[in-house]
């Protein structure tokens, strides 16, 4: 029983490294700018609708007369996002960006998001927190599991099986919670622009 655990958990973490480039491959881009984060951005701490802005980091041609200048600043909002969770699940968010502001004041209505599956916590420091964890993890677990069942023979273990059953229940979930995601101002980042409106319809996507 412990060996199938130990092999469940450890093709859990694995097919999150190898199944996500997948589905990112068949993404239908129109086009990437590099940028960088403009505002932090701590997943674990995050709220719904929250702001986060990026600044494209270098020129952009999307046309022969429309260029998106380096220093544009991208508008998004977290739209959906899961804090990192017991069995190794990974902190992941989705932002969805609605306007971009030149250097020079102009605005625009744009259609806009991160890279599929690029806001999430590393796989490969998810891994590896699992090889390290997992045996104590395991440990943890079945030395609770039995002290559970001795409370449960007696009345006055009654009593203290459900304190008992938290405290084993919160470690179990500290050892193997999944990795944050947390980003700096600085940070790299490629941002996927899919429609750009209130400039002319020769330029538009």
């Amino acid at each position: 029983m412990l060996k199938k655990t130990i092999i469940i958990l450890l093709m859990i973490s694995l097919l999150n490294i190898f199944i996500t480039p997948v589905f990112a491959s068949k993404e239908n881009e129109n086009f990437i700018i590099n940028a960088a984060f403009q505002t932090e951005l701590n997943v674990n701490k995050a709220s719904k609708n929250q702001v986060v802005q990026f600044v494209s980091t270098e020129d952009y041609y999307v046309t022969d007369d429309f260029i998106i200048p380096s220093g544009t600043i991208f508008n998004g909002k977290i739209k959906n996002f899961k804090k990192g969770r017991w069995a190794y699940r990974r902190a992941k968010a989705v932002i969805k960006i609605d306007s971009m502001t030149f250097p020079n004041g102009e605005q625009y209505n744009i259609k806009a998001a991160t890279k599929r599956h690029v806001l999430k916590g590393s796989a490969i420091a998810n891994i590896s927190k699992g090889i390290i964890t997992l045996p104590v993890a395991i440990v943890v677990g079945t030395a609770g599991a039995c002290v559970i069942i001795v409370e449960t023979i007696s009345i006055a273990g009654l009593i203290i099986v459900g304190p008992t059953s938290y405290l084993f229940g919160e470690t179990m979930g500290k050892l193997t919670h999944g990795i944050n995601y947390k980003k700096h101002q600085g940070d790299k980042i490629k941002l996927k622009i899919k429609n750009i409106s209130n400039f002319s319809s020769e330029s538009s996507l």
